[in-house]
C-alpha cells in the first residue's frame, strides 16, 4: 500500500495541531484534522484494495466527501478495480455534482464497467439519464453484461448424499436452494448434513448478476422468471441423474426464501413444499396462494429487522389455510440460526416426511 503520504500527512496534523481548552472555538487545524482523520485512518489500516474498499462502503454511512477520498486510493492502487471509479460517480451524483459524475462513470467504463443492469437501476444518477455520456456507458455495459453472464447466471450446483446414505428404490427427491442477495449458488461440504437426508441439494445462481461474477440477486417483477431458471436447473440436473421431480422442495435464504415461498404459492404443481428462512426482499408477498396439501416450514431470528419479521408473518399467514405450516423463532438476527447444521437437516426431512 502506498502509505507514505499518508503517514506523513497523520503526523504533520498532529505536530502542529495546538491544545485547544473547552470554551475555545476549533482552529482550522483542528477542523482539518478532524474531517481528515477518518481517511488518514483507513489509509493507514486498509491492508489491500478489498480492505480499501470495504472502509470506504462504510464512511458513505457518515461522509461522502471522505468516502470518495478512500475510493480514489483504491481506485490508483488498482487500475483494473471497477467498481471504485463507479461508487465514487455515484457519490458526485448524489452530491449533484454531475460533471464530476460523469468523468469518473467515463473512468468506469474505459476500465471495462460490465454491470449494465445495477446502473440500469442506480437511482444516484437518474438525473443523468438524458446525457450523452450516461447513454454512451450504459450501452457499452449492457453489452458487456451479456457476455460475462452468459452461462453464470442461472448456473446450478449439485450436492448428492454422502455414500453411506442408502440409496432409495425409487429417484432421489431434491432441495432446491435459493441463496440470498449478492451471494451465489455455489455449494460446498459445509452443506453436506442437508444432502445426507438423503435428498439432492440443487444450488442455483440467482437471475442476475450484481457488480461481481460471484454475486447475484433475484430479480423481478414478480417470480416467473425465478420459476423459469429452477425449472431450467431441474432440466439439467434431471440430464445427469434420476430425480423425482414430485417430490421438488424449496428452500431459501432472505430474498431467495421470499422468492421459494413466491413460486411454491404460485406454482404447487411443481414444488412439494418449503423451507423459508429469513424471508426477506422489495417485492411484495403474495397475498393469495394456490397450494394445498402442501408442508411449510418458516424459520426467522427474533432481532431480525421489522420488514423481515413482518414477511415470515405474511408466509405463516398465507400457507395457513389447507396446508401444514411449522414455525420457529431462534435467538439471533438476519442469519442461519445457531445449530443450523442438525436443525435445518431435521426440517428438511419433516417435509419430506421422513421423521425420525
Amino acid at each position: 500500500m502506498k502509505t507514505l503520504f499518508a503517514m506523513m500527512m497523520a503526523a504533520a496534523i498532529t505536530l502542529c495541531t495546538p491544545v485547544v481548552h473547552a470554551t475555545e472555538a476549533p482552529d482550522a487545524d483542528e477542523i482539518a484534522f478532524n474531517a481528515l482523520s477518518p481517511v488518514v485512518s483507513a489509509l493507514l489500516n486498509a491492508d489491500d484494495v478489498p480492505g480499501l474498499m470495504e472502509r470506504a462502503e462504510k464512511l458513505e454511512e457518515t461522509d461522502t466527501l471522505q468516502a470518495i477520498a478512500v475510493y480514489l486510493a483504491a481506485s490508483r492502487e488498482d487500475p483494473k478495480q471497477l467498481l471504485a471509479p463507479y461508487q465514487v460517480a455515484a457519490l458526485f451524483a448524489r452530491r449533484g455534482d454531475d460533471r464530476l459524475a460523469l468523468r469518473y462513470l467515463q473512468a468506469a467504463d474505459d476500465r471495462g464497467l460490465w454491470f449494465g443492469p445495477l446502473l440500469a437501476g442506480d437511482e444516484d444518477f437518474s438525473e443523468l439519464r438524458d446525457t450523452a455520456t450516461y447513454k454512451s456507458v450504459l450501452a457499452s455495459a449492457q453489452q458487456r453484461y451479456k457476455k460475462i453472464a452468459e452461462g453464470k447466471v442461472g448456473a446450478i450446483s449439485v450436492l448428492n448424499p454422502s455414500a453411506k446414505i442408502p440409496a432409495p428404490k425409487a429417484c432421489r427427491p431434491v432441495v432446491v436452494w435459493l441463496h440470498g442477495y449478492g451471494v451465489n449458488g455455489e455449494l460446498d461440504a459445509d452443506y453436506q448434513p442437508l444432502a445426507d437426508t438423503g435428498a439432492i441439494i440443487l444450488g442455483i445462481n440467482g437471475t442476475q448478476m450484481i457488480n461481481a461474477v460471484d454475486s447475484f440477486r433475484w430479480i423481478g417483477p414478480g417470480f416467473e422468471g425465478t420459476h423459469e431458471t429452477v425449472q431450467k436447473g431441474l432440466n439439467a440436473l434431471e440430464a445427469q441423474q434420476c430425480i423425482d421431480r414430485k417430490r421438488v422442495f424449496l428452500m431459501g435464504f432472505s430474498q431467495g426464501s421470499q422468492h421459494a415461498g413466491a413460486l411454491l404459492a404460485q406454482h404447487p404443481d411443481d414444488y412439494a413444499g418449503a423451507l423459508l428462512l429469513s424471508p426477506g426482499g422489495n417485492q411484495p408477498t403474495p397475498t393469495e396462494s394456490k397450494a394445498r396439501g402442501k408442508r411449510v416450514f418458516v424459520i426467522n431470528g427474533k432481532k431480525e429487522g421489522p420488514g423481515n419479521l413482518q414477511m415470515s408473518a405474511d408466509f405463516r399467514q398465507l400457507f395457513s389455510d389447507g396446508n401444514e405450516v411449522k414455525s420457529r423463532t431462534h435467538e439471533a438476527g438476519h442469519t442461519f440460526p445457531d445449530d443450523w447444521s442438525t436443525s435445518l437437516p431435521q426440517a428438511l426431512r419433516w417435509l419430506m416426511g421422513e421423521e425420525v
